[in-house]
């Protein structure tokens, strides 16, 4: 049964869900530096760590979850896509106790499942290595069983949020029948808060057309799907989605990707600046968290991401594709207009008609609270500044002065432009914290933010 109260509910079994509940397990001993350890904890320690069994001795917490198991959505949207390696380096994971928790429990158990970057710039200063998806799972699987984390997991569909003096009530619905839960102290970590970014034609399309077209999103959740896409398939998008859907499925179809600018490469998905392990990197954060306007926090994320783009390490697996004829990349080429009669045809910006079996939009998503059931609910009875479809939260990530708080994309303005990665799951984990275990605060008030790095 689901328990009746808690001092703080997660809802969210992904890596945010995952890093908060490692966070509040481990109390004094997690990471005072989410950007870089002054000092990296010796290597013993960090292996005497992922050697000892946790049990909550602080914070009574649950963590909700539709799937109903950790790391489920992320399982099953690599598996659609096919991803062997992530993007993000090895120091980047959930554990809240060391950067090299990972590449120690690694080495305890013989891994070398890695790829070891060889593209980035002599002026990168950084971690080398990513891990495989594999590793990842495992490790996280891992965390989950030293923290006793199954004990502390549910699964259950949040339906609605109702404050009351002590707190949130939380309704959900659990085993087909309805429930609540009473929480001091609520952290919304689900995966990403969107709505599906479809190109402008979409907007023209027939009612037949559109139960005809695919968004890339439709895929992780129905994976078996690609494998019955046949034929000739159109991709629209230039990122790493859409490289990965030409890979997956080129073993079975002749695909033509269309991009609207050119085919942009690079290693990471923000810029490096951003990534590396130098004062620079400390330097931006602070520049950003205490000095920048909300306004230039948004133009500073979308800058720094800017747009899609895929790996030099995929970008030679569709260099081979090319070769074989079994892929055809249009840069500069957009869809004007798309019918659909058995077939598509596709009016393209060149003037080109394309017809194909299958047409994908790997557009990617946009990110607004209005979209959101449960948050935009939330907005309409508590509102808060709101600036491109983003809250404008406190340092602690909180909604104004309610015991509700946000992680990943949504947490965007606070956190910055790598919110939704692993990175992100750190720093948000780490901001959430102090207000769901209050201590007297060393800091000076006054400040637009609180530095991520701070103590």
């Amino acid at each position: 049964d689901l328990p009746e109260s808690v001092d703080v509910l997660i809802i969210g079994a992904g890596p945010h869900g995952l890093a908060m509940a490692s966070r509040l397990l481990l109390g004094e001993e997690a990471l005072k530096d989410c950007l870089c350890e002054p000092k990296p904890k010796e290597p013993k320690v960090v292996k005497t760590h992922l050697e000892t069994t946790r049990k909550a001795c602080g914070p009574t917490f649950a963590v909700l979850d539709a799937n109903g198991a950790w790391m489920k959505r992320w399982k099953q949207q690599f598996e659609a896509l096919g991803i062997e390696f992530l993007r993000s380096h090895d120091g980047m994971h959930p554990d809240a106790f060391s950067h090299n928790a990972l590449a120690v429990w690694a080495t305890t158990n013989q891994r070398n499942d890695y790829l070891t970057l060889k593209n980035l710039p002599e002026r990168y200063h950084g971690n080398f290595q990513v891990p495989s998806n594999e590793l990842m799972l495992d490790f996280c699987q891992h965390l989950v069983g030293i923290n006793c984390l199954e004990d502390h997991l549910w699964q259950a569909h949040v339906d609605s949020l109702e404050l009351c003096e002590s707190g949130v009530k939380v309704a959900v619905t659990s085993s087909h029948k309805g429930e609540t839960i009473l929480a001091k102290h609520l952290v919304i970590a689900r995966g990403p808060t969107c709505r599906r970014q479809w190109p402008s034609f979409y907007k023209t399309l027939a009612p037949a057309a559109i139960s005809e077209i695919y968004h890339a999103w439709d895929l992780f959740d129905e994976p078996q799907r690609l494998n019955e896409i046949r034929g000739r398939c159109v991709i629209v998008g230039g990122g790493l989605t859409s490289a990965h859907l030409c890979v997956q499925l080129a073993r079975h179809c002749k695909i033509d990707l269309l991009i609207r600018r050119e085919r942009h490469v690079k290693q990471y998905d923000l810029e490096l600046s951003w990534m590396a392990t130098t004062p620079d990197r400390r330097q931006l954060r602070e520049k950003f968290e205490t000095e920048f306007s909300v306004e230039e926090c948004i133009a500073t994320n979308k800058a720094v991401r800017d747009g899609g783009s895929i790996t030099p390490e995929l970008n030679s697996m569709l260099s081979e594709l090319e070769s074989k004829g079994l892929l055809k990349v249009h840069e500069f080429t957009e869809i004007v207009s798309a019918s659909w009669d058995g077939r598509w045809t596709l009016m393209l910006s060149n003037d080109e008609v394309m017809t194909s079996d299958c047409l994908i939009c790997a557009t990617g998503t946009t990110v607004d609270i209005s979209t959101d059931p449960l948050l935009a609910h939330l907005q309409n009875i508590h509102p808060l500044r709101m600036v491109g479809g983003l809250p404008v939260l406190s340092e602690n990530l909180q909604w104004g002065e309610l015991p509700i708080h946000l992680m990943g994309n949504v947490a965007a303005i606070e956190l910055g432009p790598d919110a939704v990665n692993m990175s992100g799951a750190m720093r948000g984990a780490f901001r959430i914290c102090p207000a769901l275990i209050p201590k007297p605060s060393r800091r000076k008030q006054g400040s637009r933010k609180a530095k991520a790095w701070s103590l």
